[in-house]
């Protein structure tokens, strides 16, 4: 098996303000947004064992993003942190109609991932991360999924547009990207 890996990104979460109910969509193994928001945060994954592998923090519920199982205007927070890179674009589209259903009015939407190449020579793509979580909590991981697309700043925006998000600001380097966007 070959693999391509991302140079190491680093993410600063310590200037993020995250206030009210966070739904974190993939939110096993680091628990990265469970570790960020504590008890506020209920995250969701899809794999038993990613989110035996999390810290014991906030709620964890085995759940498909492309299946939301909560009340319509829930949370003023959906988190996605490194997730849409294991998702194909039909999940990410469904996944999208459901956050913007489970979302509030004012709700934020924030997207931490990869800008995945349309072609590369390896079968596995791994990003490299260094997530500064608070001034003690720093968390040196990789995030690996079977490459089997394009993945970029504008594509996934688009697919936020197309749901009803509305474009707040992001940030996009050679190998990461970070969205944020609210419901009207």
């Amino acid at each position: 098996m070959t693999f391509h890996e991302t140079k190491k990104q680093h993410i600063n979460l310590t200037t993020l303000t995250l206030n009210g109910r966070i739904l974190d969509i993939g939110g096993g193994g680091e628990g990265i947004m469970s570790r960020y928001g504590g008890d506020r945060v209920i995250a969701i994954d899809k794999r038993a064992d990613e989110l035996t592998e999390t810290p014991d923090i906030g709620t964890k519920i085995i759940m498909d993003a492309t299946s939301l199982n909560f009340i319509d205007n829930y949370f003023d927070n959906i988190t996605c942190f490194y997730t849409l890179m294991y998702m194909d674009f039909t999940q990410i589209e469904q996944f999208l109609k459901e956050a913007y259903r489970v979302a509030k009015s004012g709700a934020k939407l924030w997207i931490w991932d990869a800008v995945i190449p349309a072609e590369i020579s390896a079968e596995v793509f791994v990003a490299q991360l260094e997530i500064k979580i608070s001034e003690e909590q720093i968390i040196t991981t990789g995030y690996g999924a079977a490459w089997n697309r394009e993945q970029s700043f504008n594509i996934i925006k688009a697919f936020c547009e197309k749901a009803g998000f509305i474009y707040k600001n992001g940030d996009s380097s050679c190998e990461s990207f970070s969205l944020c966007f609210y419901k009207k």
